[in-house]
């Protein structure tokens, strides 16, 4: 059993309670209550996955554990209305690459932050055509969730001090 992060603020102890309990079904789970850093946001919820983002992650943590974590941080965004909450979903991994992939869902609006998770489950199968082209030393690959087509798609690849954007299907420097 490999060791999960979850990374929170703003959260209740059910809350805590059960996202911490169906993580820990499958992982060891490291469990830290951190700093509000942005004043924009009364919670934050921070998972990491310490498994690849592949077909692999949704049998092993299974789907059950997914829809109880995404119905939870569903529900704390209800709950926190234009208040806000950001999450961020991290895998350790696409494939057999040892990039890390990060979702954020940050929207304040309740129907497109629940848009972006609810697609998170049907990228496994595109995520890794779009990033075949990555930047060489890439170590991790963050998405952004389009509110207007209500699209992910890769925005950010990190290598060591330069950070790539990526436009028009091309990974750029500035």
């Amino acid at each position: 059993m490999s060791g999960a992060t979850f990374y929170h603020y703003g959260i209740s102890p059910w809350e805590l309670e059960v996202i911490y309990d169906t993580l820990k079904r499958s992982y060891e789970v490291e469990e830290k209550q951190v700093q509000p850093d942005d004043p924009q946001y009364v919670s934050m919820i921070e998972i990491g996955f310490p498994v690849p983002y592949d077909e692999s992650f949704f049998q092993e943590f299974t789907m059950e554990s997914w829809f109880k974590i995404k119905g939870v941080v569903k529900d704390i965004k209800r709950r926190r209305g234009r208040k806000g909450i950001k999450t961020f979903l991290r895998f350790s991994g696409i494939g057999k690459d040892d990039i890390e992939v990060v979702f954020p869902l940050t929207s304040k609006g309740d129907r497109q932050f629940e848009m972006g998770i609810e697609k998170i489950e049907y990228l496994v199968d595109i995520v890794p055509l779009q990033l075949k082209s990555i930047p060489a030393k890439t170590e991790e690959v963050w998405y952004a969730f389009d509110e207007a087509s209500s699209k992910w798609s890769p925005s950010v690849a990190k290598s060591n001090d330069i950070n790539y954007i990526f436009k028009n299907g091309e990974w750029k420097t500035k």
